[in-house]
């Protein structure tokens, strides 16, 4: 057991201090009255998140929550509250209250003209109007992009929503976006939560979330904190990105909804989607409800490349090539509902998220591997046929409120979430060939060409001659991968007042139990002890499969005849006598995957916020113990035996945060903010399973004495807003990483055996990463005419990082690489025009290389990217219908990995393009 702690003694000071200042807060607490109420568009209706709201002549102010309702402390007495929102008319309103009294005022802001001819902020202005708001009124850097930002590029996932803000790159997925990466960090180091509370992960091995199975049109909006504060959770070193579900704003029933069709053209296949929403508040408006659904199918055809030991072999061949070519059915299913209720003093809610994507996935894989004997190369040929299915899936339950007294603010929560990958099946089926004199042309390493089979005739290929093929193993796998989360959580707000200078005090605690487990069901490797020649032209199991326009044609060899799943399961099952079953490797994939870990989090925070005339100081401490148990075991392979092994591991941080906000005037802003934070190891470094074989001294383990990586983070920005809604930013940052997580493989003794080669997750020394980000959107309605529709969105991000390692080469030092994940350049570009119900849009998102794995002494790098999207609609019908068509990778850009340079690709594959024709209903 090692423990990892950081201690900090004066905790009786700390705790006296912020002691007597809640007793002096609560003393002049009862001193206050309350104002609060909803701020909406006096047109549209609907409520005006981030609107500011301030006594005239002070710093007294708050700002609207997503709901557009707000809440400000006041002394009793008469004055005049001032609210403004970025695109409307700012308003002033006379108020008297006395001391203890709550006063309800609702305001409506009439929208300002963007445009000569007074067509007013509507449409898909006001969803950058409301996240531009919320921006502007946040204590800390943040990034908002609302429902109706979404809305306007063909973003079906909450991933490939979120690679539009500025320093967000993704790793994708069969084409898809998957994993989000902030500010150059690989994704374990961003925290991901749904309405305020982190979500568990449904991969078996990592503690990062997929947010492809989560729909972007079941959310209002998506919030990228770049740098957190105390009442944030305190792993996101990255930053935290938090996905809001919706909450019912009008008090007449609202349907809306879409309906579209999705072509493919790499599968060449046409398949439908849908979403529905519904929603209504009471008349009195205290009570709503929104209930949410959606299904969006894609079918999809991958084709790839894998490419290896360039070098190995005769300069002109490659040591393995593999060609493959997958069918992808996707079908992503979400539902989403909010019941809350608002009264006076009290609000309650009730939010829940289910989110599931189905995949069915079949590979053929074609696989050349060199063998080169007596100054002779030829290559075994293999036929391999995958077929699996697989559900990945998150369910988010959230049950609190909020009561608000003159002297406080209570809120409290209690949350459910739970996350799951579900493999019922994972069938593989391999058919061999074990040896043929192949010559490849690989002059153009990421187009390979297969030249000859120098000088064999046709029987001889077994390209074409079925014959030559013979079973070797049928494998069958069923796992599953479960992570839940139950978490409590309560946070107090107290205003006070310093002189003229108001602020507030807030503190607050959470306790989060985590239990993740992976579960392989069943292995079983089957290998043919018959008579019988079990070739692939026998007992039907060839399929009549041909790859037509693979690659876009540029492989000049035909991938066809490839194995009938459903045939050799027949006959496996009629004839089980004749195959053997590999226990011994079933022990092995169970022990080296399998594990049950529990992790426990108990954190608390107190944190200060005080305004003075133009600048803003928020800082604080946040406090969070982890305690981690975990059951686990190693397979001994000289053995054939499993090991159970079991252990904990405890740490502590104390993360001190402080933000800086100047107000340089109303429309610009300048930014400072210094932050500690960490990040826990993957859950596959601390305790999924390992492989010892004694005879060989070689051993791949978990470490289960990993620590966090710790953090510093600074900010500098500046912001400046325009009236017309749009932005223009700039800043940079820096981070300094300590005990940065690798694999390592080191000679050292080993559960008693010296000169064991053990290969481990390691803590390393440091990693160092600077940058800065630019960013403007706006929409140009100060040009004349036709031009005052145009809308430029742009941002661009630039990361450099080294790390330190150690034994990562062959000479055992200090090596310096890049982080993984961090490529330095990420951009995006779009211009729009939109007027009268018309709007279209083309946008460019460019990811630049990066490292993304650690392959033996290799660095695994993603090249660099583009990918070109269109979208256009038209609104008819009183604006209550919008007929709309999106193309997406319209350029059918690739993705290419790469060992270190493009002159030794690793991977290459092609997705193709796709697009939508839809139909948008609003009643």
């Amino acid at each position: 057991m090692k423990k990892h702690q950081l201690v900090i003694r004066p905790y009786n000071t700390v705790l006296f201090t912020l002691l007597s200042l809640f007793t002096i807060l609560c003393a002049s607490a009862q001193e206050k009255a309350i104002v609060k109420g909803t701020i909406r568009d006096a047109e549209l209706k609907s409520p005006l998140p981030g609107a500011n709201v301030i006594i005239s002549g002070t710093t007294n102010g708050t700002t609207a929550n997503f709901d557009g309702q707000y809440t400000l402390f006041v002394s009793e007495g008469t004055f005049e509250i001032e609210i403004s929102y970025l695109g409307n008319e700012t308003k002033k309103i006379n108020v008297q209250v006395n001391a203890g009294e709550v006063k309800i005022i609702n305001v409506e802001l009439v929208p300002q003209a963007t445009q000569l001819d007074d067509v007013v902020v509507t449409g898909s202005l006001e969803g950058q109007q409301r996240a531009l708001n919320q921006q502007k009124a946040a204590d800390n850097l943040k990034s908002i992009v609302s429902a109706d930002q979404m809305g306007k590029f063909p973003d079906q996932n909450s991933a490939e929503s979120l690679q539009r803000v500025s320093g967000v790159n993704l790793q994708r997925d069969e084409g898809d976006g998957r994993f989000v990466l902030v500010r150059g960090l690989a994704p374990q180091f961003t925290n991901i939560s749904i309405n305020g509370e982190q979500i568990p992960s449904p991969e078996g091995e990592s503690r990062f979330v997929a947010l492809d199975a989560i729909p972007s049109n079941q959310l209002s909006s998506l919030e990228v904190s770049k740098s957190i504060t105390p009442d944030m959770d305190g792993d996101a070193i990255g930053g935290s990105v938090n996905l809001n579900t919706p909450t019912a704003t009008k008090r007449e029933l609202s349907i809306n909804g879409s309906a579209a069709m999705e072509y493919n053209n790499a599968s060449d296949k046409t398949v439908g989607q849908g979403s529905v929403n519904i929603s209504k508040r009471s008349e009195d408006g205290k009570f709503g409800f929104i209930l949410s659904g959606s299904y969006a199918g894609s079918k999809k055809e991958n084709d790839r490349y894998e490419f290896d030991g360039w070098g190995d072999v005769g300069s002109n061949d490659i040591e393995l090539l593999e060609i493959a070519d997958y069918t992808i059915d996707r079908n992503r299913y979400g539902a989403s509902s909010t019941f809350d209720f608002k009264g006076q003093n009290t609000n309650l809610y009730l939010r829940g998220l289910f989110s599931e994507l189905r995949e069915y996935e079949v590979r053929r894989r074609a696989t050349f591997q060199a063998e080169e004997e007596d100054g002779e190369i030829e290559y075994a040929y293999t036929k391999e046929l995958k077929d699996r299915p697989e559900n990945q899936g998150v369910l988010s339950l959230n049950l609190g409120g909020s009561t608000v007294t003159p002297g406080l603010i209570f809120d409290y929560e209690v949350s459910y979430s739970k996350a799951w990958q579900d493999t019922p099946r994972n069938d593989q089926v391999v058919f061999e060939n074990e040896g043929s004199p192949f010559v490849f042309n690989v002059t153009d390493r990421l187009n390979p060409k297969l030249v000859s089979l120098n000088g064999i005739g046709a029987e001889a290929d077994p390209l074409t001659n079925l014959s030559l093929l013979e079973f070797k193993e049928y494998e069958k796998e069923s796992t599953l991968a479960e992570d839940e989360n139950i978490t409590l959580k309560s946070n107090i707000i107290m205003p006070f007042t310093i002189s003229e200078n108001t602020g507030e005090f807030k503190f607050g605690g959470k306790i989060r139990l985590k239990e993740k487990q992976y579960t392989v069901r069943n292995f079983e490797l089957l290998e043919y002890d018959g008579d019988q020649d079990l070739t692939l032209d026998s007992n039907s199991f060839s399929d009549n499969f041909n790859a037509i326009g693979f690659m876009d044609s540029s492989f000049n060899t035909p991938l066809g005849n490839f194995i009938s799943l459903n045939a050799v399961d027949t006959f496996v099952n009629a004839n089980l006598g004749d195959f053997e079953s590999d226990t011994e490797k079933a022990i092995e994939e169970t022990v080296s995957q399998e594990y049950i870990a529990s992790e426990n989090v108990y954190a608390a925070y107190a944190m200060g916020k005080i305004n003075f005339k133009k600048l803003m100081v928020l800082g604080g401490l946040r406090y969070e113990a982890t305690r981690f148990t975990y059951d686990s075991g190693i397979f001994d392979e000289e053995a054939g035996e499993a090991i159970a092994v079991n252990g904990e591991n405890d740490y502590n941080f104390l993360l001190p945060m402080l933000h800086l906000k100047y107000n340089v005037n109303e429309n610009t802003i300048l930014r400072a903010s210094a932050t500690q934070s960490y990040s826990r190891p993957n859950f596959q470094a601390l305790a999924q399973g390992a492989v010892f074989n004694s005879a060989d001294l070689e051993a791949e383990i978990f470490n289960p004495d990993l620590v966090p990586v710790e953090a510093v983070n600074l900010d500098i920005f500046a912001e400046h807003y325009f009236g017309t809604v749009g932005l223009v930013s700039a800043g940079v940052f820096y981070k300094k990483l300590d005990n940065f997580i690798y694999q390592q493989t080191t000679d050292r003794e080993y559960r008693g055996i010296p000169n064991v080669e053990v290969t481990q997750s390691v803590n390393g020394n440091t990693a160092n990463l600077i940058g800065f980000e630019l960013a403007y959107q706006q929409k140009l309605s100060f040009l004349p005419g036709f031009l005052s529709g145009f809308v430029i969105y742009a941002n661009y991000s630039y990361t450099n990082s080294k790390a330190e390692v150690e034994n990562f080469s062959e000479d055992d030092e200090i090596t310096e690489i890049d982080l993984p994940g961090q490529a330095k350049h990420v951009g995006n570009a779009a211009l729009g025009y939109n007027n009268k119900g018309f709007d279209a849009r083309l946008s460019f998102n460019y990811n630049g290389a990066f490292t993304s794995e650690f392959d033996g002494s290799d660095l695994v790098r993603i090249d660099d990217r583009m990918q070109i999207d269109f979208t256009m609609s038209q609104s008819f019908a009183k604006k209550r219908m919008t007929a709309y068509i999106e193309l997406v990778n319209i350029n059918d850009e690739n993705q290419i990995e790469l060992y270190n340079t493009i002159a030794t690709p690793r991977e290459r594959q092609r997705y193709g393009s796709w697009g939508r024709l839809g139909l948008r209903f609003n009643f």
